[in-house]
């Protein structure tokens, strides 16, 4: 293993608001099993972007938000065998509106 520190997926990096054309990262597992850091749960990822592939941790639940959905679809996908190791899929984020018209992260999974 590197010394190097790998990055976070930045979600304010993601702007998008309208579920119809939301933002596509292209991932694939490196180890689909989540862990806990300091500030959120996460799993470690390769991101494929303008033609490179980069490890990265990809924040599936901050420990400081209530929005657990990526979490909960990660780890069920996990648990059925649909994300394993080497599993390449499409992480779409768009910025919704919760119950209480507040702003939320909203995901799904494309494989």
């Amino acid at each position: 293993m590197s010394d190097e520190k790998i990055p976070y997926i930045k979600w304010g990096d993601y702007h998008s608001k309208d579920k119809d054309n939301p933002n596509r990262i292209r991932i694939e597992a490196d180890e689909p099993t989540p862990f806990d850091s300091e500030y959120s749960t996460n799993v470690k990822v390769r991101v494929a972007e303008n033609g490179n592939t980069e490890e990265k941790y990809l924040p599936l639940k901050s420990h400081e938000s209530v929005n657990a959905s990526l979490l909960k679809m990660w780890t069920e996908n996990v648990n059925e065998g649909r994300i394993k190791k080497g599993t390449k899929l499409v992480l779409k984020t768009w910025l919704g509106l919760s119950k209480n018209n507040r702003p939320i992260r909203r995901y799904e999974l494309e494989f």
